[in-house]
């Protein structure tokens, strides 16, 4: 058998009634040489029965594990487990197009440099047709991302995600003690952008499910901010004994600009409050003086 190319990661919980269909799109790939890690938060006999068809074929793999309560312990858990060049993410309720990981392994094999590629996906209620569907991106949005433009919008739709496995080993897989564990893909991305190039595919790959588990936790204003804050905060300081490459001396200015946008939402809404009636001010006062 050929050496596997991709490994999959797929965190699971409480989607018995979704995740088949998530792993039919896996299975009708036109790439195949992949390996699927089904990896549960927990072990269910609802998740063992969904998934049993697929583990007929030997390319899907079930990891039960001890409950975390978050996807980032499963999801290093499968990491760990697998050695393929290329990690792709597939959360358990989302779908990919059959030719997903033919585009995307065709332009990493083109493309060394970039080590976190994306793509456009469709965001689908899961009624309706999904191919008419809004895009979550415009699609001159796409293309190469500066990492300064990284830092201010995450344009990596979680579920379209292929990474180089030397990369997100170096940067130190996810971060498994964000409070609260939310943005723990960004994290990673701000992470892992440092170390090479970021790219994201125009064309829609990945169809993206909003559930109305979609967003699980609710955070007023002031609660975002501080979220953010901390997701920064935590890429700076890198995971576990693993030093951010953020440390890095060729990466101080990234360490810098990074450290700017965590301090920016550590001042909290009422800065941005402020600020902007400070700019609205000074328009103002350069429109009066003409």
């Amino acid at each position: 058998m050929n050496e596997i190319t991709v490994d999959i990661i797929v965190p699971t919980y409480n989607r018995s009634d979704l995740l088949p269909e998530t792993l039919k799109s896996v299975q009708d790939q036109t790439f195949s040489n992949w390996q699927c890690w089904i990896a549960e938060d927990g072990e269910t006999k609802e998740t063992l029965d969904a998934i049993k068809p697929f583990l007929e074929d030997d390319r899907f793999i079930y990891l039960p594990g001890k409950h975390a309560g978050f996807p980032a312990t499963p999801r290093n858990s499968a990491i760990r487990k697998g050695n393929a060049l290329y990690v792709a993410l597939l959360d358990d309720d989302d779908l990919w197009l059959p030719e997903k990981l033919e585009r995307q392994v065709e332009f990493l094999k083109s493309h060394p440099n970039c080590v976190l590629l994306g793509c456009n996906a469709f965001c689908w209620t899961g009624t309706g047709k999904w191919d008419e569907s809004p895009l979550y991106f415009k699609k001159n949005m796409l293309g190469k991302i500066r990492y300064k433009e990284l830092l201010c919008k995450n344009y990596i739709v979680h579920s379209s995600a292929m990474l180089q496995r030397t990369a997100i080993e170096q940067a130190g897989l996810y971060n498994e003690t964000l409070n609260p564990p939310i943005g723990e893909d960004y994290e990673l991305w701000l992470r892992m952008g440092v170390l090479g190039e970021i790219w994201v595919l125009a064309e829609p790959y990945t169809i993206y499910r909003e559930t109305p588990q979609t967003y699980y936790l609710k955070l007023d204003r002031r609660q975002n901010y501080q979220a953010a804050a901390n997701i920064y905060e935590a890429a700076l300081s890198g995971v576990g004994n693993k030093p951010s490459p953020f440390s890095y001396p060729e990466n101080a200015h990234l360490a810098a600009a990074c450290q700017r946008q965590r301090d920016f939402y550590l001042a909290g809404p009422r800065f941005l409050g402020r600020f902007r009636h400070k700019l609205t001010q000074k328009i103002k006062n350069i429109f009066n003086n003409f």
